[in-house]
């Protein structure tokens, strides 16, 4: 009788310790609202007297925080490639990101921050 509250009880104990050993898990983190009424559009770049590109996309919400992410072409290599705003901006404020010198801007996206 003895023995088995011995196990009984050494059973409890490794039983707490493991439960005392598990990591705590994280209260989930309120995710804000994703923008909305977003409207997207490309405009044209210069660089100096004699070059301009098709390479600046912006974006516009009428809710939330957001950064603009444009997909650019080089049009020599053929490769694309994606560029981001540097800031992040609440609507209904413009977020702009463009594209490298001379590359041609694909299309324009909305990030959620």
């Amino acid at each position: 009788m003895l023995k088995r509250t011995m196990v009984t009880l050494a059973t409890a104990v490794l039983g707490l310790s493991a439960l005392a050993a598990a990591p705590a898990q994280a209260a989930p983190v309120a995710q804000a609202d994703p923008p909305t009424g977003c409207v997207t559009w490309i405009e044209w770049l210069h660089d100096g007297p004699n070059s301009h590109y098709y390479g600046l996309g912006k974006v516009q919400c009428d809710t939330g925080t957001y950064q603009a992410k444009v997909v650019c072409l080089d049009v020599q290599s053929g490769v694309g490639y994606v560029a981001y705003s540097n800031y992040t901006v609440d609507a209904p404020m413009v977020a702009a990101a463009a594209c490298n010198p001379g590359n041609v801007a694909q299309s324009v996206h909305v990030v959620p921050a």
